[in-house]
């Protein structure tokens, strides 16, 4: 399999992997909230693999940027669903959820600044990389200036703009597994 499969499939599997995980297993009671948060946070760990992959092929500091910013935000989002899903006390869970925003918004501003080395590049599309920026810079916003109350009351925003990155994610990886660059194996 070569690289670029693989760095597609890695795109792929972070736009779907968490999506089918909590959607698939765990909305359908087939994993418990604890198990779930656990096979969610591999398929996460995709994401920042996949960014990596891509950033060895042409490199640009906002490009690098992103990275480290994806990686921070996602560490402290995936402890705070760990901290939440151990479901040790109601305090457990507050303090995972105060968190959680934090870190999911720091991600996805990571993305936002991927999304905008990606345009000072010829990786994807100038579409694509402008339609990461824009998605996820919806989704940080949105995230990152709503305190936990106010999300709350929008929760019904949130699946439309997670899912609007991930459909990003995985029309990202189509892109990569054609991609005809030389440079690429």
């Amino acid at each position: 399999m070569s690289n670029k499969t693989i760095n597609g499939i890695m795109f792929i599997i972070a736009g779907l992997g968490s999506i089918v995980v909590y959607i698939g297993l765990g909305e359908t009671g087939i994993l418990d909230k604890s198990h779930t948060e656990k096979i969610a946070a591999y398929a996460l760990l995709a994401m920042p693999l996949a960014f990596m992959m891509t950033r060895n092929i042409e490199r640009n500091n906002l490009i690098d940027s992103g990275l480290l910013v994806i990686v921070v935000g996602l560490s402290m989002g995936l402890v705070s669903d760990a901290i939440s899903s151990a479901e040790i006390s109601t305090e457990s869970e507050s303090i995972g959820d105060v968190i959680a925003w934090t870190g999911w918004s720091i991600m996805y501003l990571g993305m936002f600044v991927t999304g905008i080395g990606y345009l000072r590049t010829k990786l994807f599309p100038q579409w694509l990389s402008g339609l990461l920026a824009v998605a996820a810079f919806a989704f940080f916003a949105f995230i990152a200036i709503l305190n936990g109350e106010q999300l709350a009351n929008n929760e019904d925003l949130i699946a439309p703009l997670w899912m609007a990155n991930s459909i990003v994610l995985v029309i990202m990886g189509i892109f990569t597994i054609r991609r005809t660059n030389k440079k690429t194996k």
